[in-house]
Parts: C-alpha cells; structure tokens; sequence
C-alpha cells in the first residue's frame, strides 16, 4: 500500500483521490490517498509541513493551489521539467525529496490531443505555478507569440525573460491594454479566477467573437464564468477537466514507478474522459 496525498487550499471538493483511485484498482496498485486542506492556515511554512508528512510515511503528495512554486524551492532533486518551469505539483518523498510536474507533463499531451499545429499567438492569464507550466508547454508546442497579463510585475518580468531565453517571443500586457474586441488563436486561464472560492471572470466585458478557442484551468465549477461567455460566443472550449485527467494520468505513472503501464492506461483516455466529463459537468 502506497500512501499519497493532496496539500493546498479549498481542495474538498477535489477529484484527485477518486482518480488515482480508480487507476490504482484498475492496475492494481494498492493506494491510500489522503486530502490536506490547509485554507484555515494563514502562513504555511511548507517545508516543516511536507517533513511532517514524510514521519507519518506519505510517500507521495500531489500539490496545488497555493504551493506549487515552493513545492519545486524545497526539494533535493528536481525533474527536467521543473528546472524549466520552477514550479511543481508532485513530490516523491523519500530521504530526498524530488519534485516534477505533471501540469506541464499532462498540458503537453492535452496540447497534442486537441491540436495539430502551432498558434499563432495566445493569450494567457496569469503567471504563477500552473500559468509558469503551461507557459512552458505551449512553447514546446510551438507559438509565433505570447502575451502575459499576470498583475504581479516581479513575477511577470521574471517568466517573460525566462521565456525569452529559449525563444519565445513573449509580452507582458494588462488588461487596460486589450482592446474591448480580443484577437487571439487561444486565450488561457491559469488563474484561480472561477473557482467557487474565487468567483468571477477577468474578460467579463471583452469581445471573444473572433477568438478560436479558450482553455480554463479550473474545473470545479465545470462551468466557470469564462466558459459561459466563450459558448455565447461559439468558441473551441477546452475545460480543466482535461488538465485535469492527463496530469492525474501522468502522476499515476510517477507515483507507481511502473512506465510499462503507459501504453494500456492511454488505450483507455476516451473512456476516462467521458467518464470525469459526465461526473463533473
């Protein structure tokens, strides 16, 4: 039996346990998978918590909504594409604690499920640790053009360099700048911004008549407010549902240590797609 987890904030309502759940009795693989909602804790110190958790021998935590960043600062080795991203959702805790990313290990493969060539340009909300990873993804992916409306200046300098770095012709804009009319292949929300804790939309009162399509990272509600407007509006809709599911998927994988089961797990997304989209929508 292997005992995971799932740390962050307002996360009761998280499919995550019945996911990894579902996988672990289908591959049987024995799991325990415990939820640590800490939304009553003003001030986290992470680094004590995680300890904390390896005594009572959790050997895997997924991680979430607020302590994706210092999830990836704190551990002793970090995957490839954590280096790249500086942010982190799993950690393997073990005498070292190593880190990696499924939010951009499951985007890419979202990215190769729905899409077959490159975009023109996107415009993507928000630039902490799911907005960093994703950021990352579409790059690999290949885009002409990145725009970044993320309000913490520090925070949006630092991922433009980064992207710049490898290649990326990226931008910072603010939501002052955008026309009421937006032109865009894509727009994505990897904010909090929808969920039920967080409710609203940032594009309330911009056109998204001539946008392709929209991807929202929140997924409980199903429906955020963004969504609505994007079906008004008769646009692609890429829920966080997706997210969702291909990170789980690719977290099963690490977590199980077993690569071998890629292949038969993947035979199996159409199902598990529409089992996730008929549960949560």
């Amino acid at each position: 039996m292997l005992n995971l987890g799932l740390v962050g904030k307002y996360i009761q309502k998280s499919q995550a346990p019945n996911l990894l759940t579902k996988l672990s009795k289908e591959f049987n693989f024995p799991i325990s998978y415990e939820l640590f909602d800490l939304q009553n804790i003003e001030e986290v110190n992470f680094e004590l918590f995680i300890n904390e958790l390896k005594e009572k021998k959790i050997k895997g935590i997924n991680v979430t909504f607020p302590f994706k960043e210092i999830a990836a600062k704190i551990s002793h080795k970090k995957a490839e594409e954590v280096e790249i991203t500086k942010s982190s959702n799993l950690l393997l805790l073990d005498e070292k604690i190593i880190s990696r990313n499924t939010d951009y290990l499951g985007f890419e493969k979202l990215l190769n499920y729905h899409f077959k060539e490159k975009f023109e340009n996107v415009l993507v909300l928000g630039g902490g640790g799911i907005g960093r990873s994703i950021c990352f993804a579409l790059a690999k992916f290949g885009l002409n053009k990145l725009f970044l409306l993320e309000k913490d200046i520090k925070k949006s300098t630092q991922l433009i360099d980064e992207l710049k770095k490898i290649g990326v012709d990226a931008a910072a804009i603010s939501l002052e700048q955008l026309d009421k009319q937006l032109i865009f292949d894509g727009i994505l929300n990897c904010t909090e911004v929808g969920h039920e804790h967080s409710p609203g939309n940032i594009l309330k009162n911009k056109d998204l008549k001539k946008i392709k399509w929209i991807f929202d990272a929140v997924y409980i509600p199903s429906e955020t407010g963004l969504i609505k407007q994007a079906k008004q509006a008769g646009l692609k809709i890429i829920s966080g549902i997706d997210l969702f599911i291909f990170q789980g998927m690719e977290g099963f994988i690490i977590f199980s240590d077993q690569e071998n089961l890629r292949q038969n797990l993947y035979k199996n997304i159409e199902k598990i797609r529409e089992f996730y989209f008929n549960k949560l929508t």
